[in-house]
């Protein structure tokens, strides 16, 4: 296994959209499932990850979420082109980003209290989830990220405006090469 580099912003490859996932069982498939684990476990303080984060060239379609309700392989749940299909209510709380500065920047944002999400498993089984609160808030980050959305996306110009002067004078903006 393998720690993948977790994409920074402003990097444009965070804007990609991930690609289906057509075969679960896939060498391939499983080892970047396996990758994605070992990163989110090293990962200081990350409870989820996307695969659009990651420096793969084509993402796939792929979250892992730590300390989620029903884990199903070894601790760390896996959804596989995980569709969101029932919202209810609504929870503004406080987010952060692995991909975002999370040490310096986060910001309230508001998403949906309850989601009923349906996805493949790591074996590939179609399964159907009912999450609430901060396992419901991953989901709907994550599945943000894989369609290149970013929860700084979700704030108010004002807010949006505040969080990127913080971001231009106390965090270190890398150079980024986005000729990929």
């Amino acid at each position: 296994m393998s720690i993948l580099k977790i994409i920074q912003y402003p990097d444009l490859r965070l804007r990609r959209k991930s690609i289906d996932v057509t075969d679960v069982k896939s060498v391939k498939t499983q080892k970047i499932i396996e990758n994605m684990i070992e990163t989110l476990i090293n990962a200081d303080n990350c409870g989820a990850l996307a695969a659009t984060q990651l420096d793969l060239k084509d993402p796939p379609s792929i979250i892992v979420i730590s300390h989620a309700k029903n884990p199903n392989h070894d601790g760390i749940l896996c959804l596989i082109n995980p569709q969101i299909i029932a919202k209810e209510g609504s929870a503004i709380n406080e987010e952060a980003c692995m991909s975002i500065y999370p040490k310096e920047i986060y910001a309230k944002v508001k998403r949906a209290a309850k989601v009923k999400v349906k996805a493949l498993n790591h074996n590939g089984d179609q399964i159907e989830l009912d999450a609430t609160d901060y396992f419901s808030r991953c989901i709907q980050h994550e599945c943000d990220h894989l369609r290149g959305i970013l929860y700084i996306d979700r704030l108010s110009k004002s807010e949006r405006s505040r969080i990127d002067k913080k971001i231009a004078n106390e965090c270190q903006v890398p150079t980024i090469d986005n000729d990929y």
